[in-house]
């Protein structure tokens, strides 16, 4: 590269860096669920749909997600959010304390 010619950075905007990372949440949550829980991506979406169902009789219900399936969920939600959180936020210069 000669003198003549300028070097220049270019960097997505704030904009485009949010909506990427607003577009990827839902489908790294989905395959993690998936992943974790075996299910097919047909079968996550009809997880999502089924609701606990009330006997009218006897008052039971019968849950649409077991107690082990709801609990993995909510794990792997807030980790997808923590690391979507980490992938927010920039990275910032440690200051150096000079004694």
């Amino acid at each position: 590269m000669t003198n003549k010619q300028k070097r220049t950075v270019t960097r997505k905007n704030a904009l485009s860096v949010l909506h990427a990372l607003y577009t990827d949440l839902p489908i790294e949550f989905r395959e993690r669920v998936c992943k974790e829980c075996k299910w097919s991506i047909p079968t996550f979406y009809r997880k999502m749909r089924i609701k606990d169902i009330q006997d009218i009789e006897t008052k039971a219900i019968t849950p649409a997600l077991s107690n082990a399936e709801k609990d993995k969920i909510i794990q792997i939600s807030e980790e997808v959010y923590k690391e979507g959180w980490k992938r927010l936020i920039r990275p910032t210069k440690s200051k150096v304390n000079t004694k």
